[in-house]
């Protein structure tokens, strides 16, 4: 999801972007637009995952296959939120590049992803367990866990609903002319 960001990037270097912005459409629509169609791509390798995961015999309840769809939206759009936010500030595809991976890699491992939260409780680490806790990654994956399941874990929605919101709101203040970034 964040990485569907490096198009605007792309976009931007090459002028298209520019020529996209003077269309006769608010700019959080196009915002809106770029950040829906790159969820939409991740939606569908989820479901791509999944099956390759079902081949393995790694399996979910099928009901969760319904249920993870939203969860995955979600997580999606916060992710590639964050990811319009920072093509809002880097002005190169090289740079880009780098800097997502400073970004996806400590997000990706000081979250639940490898290991559930409470297993950080049962080995001892509570400092990390408080520091994935306030990572916004740990709550798209808790968010999506849970929603395989078929539960909902309201805490991760609210976290993973506000960044998401809070992102897009900045990247859409990043891209207004007057400001200069976009």
């Amino acid at each position: 999801g964040m990485l569907s960001s490096l198009a605007l990037v792309y976009d931007r270097e090459m002028g298209m972007m520019r020529v996209l912005l003077t269309a006769p459409l608010p700019r959080w629509f196009l915002l809106l637009a770029k950040l829906l169609a790159g969820t939409m791509l991740s939606l569908i390798l989820v479901y791509v995952f999944l099956l390759l995961a079902w081949v393995f015999e790694a399996r979910i309840p099928w009901a969760g296959w319904l249920t993870v769809a939203p969860a995955v939206l979600a997580a999606g759009l916060m992710l590639g939120s964050v990811g319009l936010l920072l093509a809002v500030h880097v002005r190169q595809m090289e740079n880009f590049a780098g800097a997502m991976n400073f970004v996806i890699f400590p997000m990706f491992f000081v979250s639940s992803a490898l290991f559930p939260l409470w297993k950080f409780l049962d080995a001892g680490v509570v400092w990390l367990y408080w520091l994935a806790l306030c990572n916004p990654f740990t709550h798209a994956v808790e968010l999506v866990r849970f929603a395989a399941y078929g539960q909902l874990n309201l805490l991760s929605l609210a976290v993973v609903a506000a960044t998401g919101g809070l992102a897009f709101i900045a990247a859409i203040a990043g891209y207004d002319p007057a400001s200069g970034l976009g």
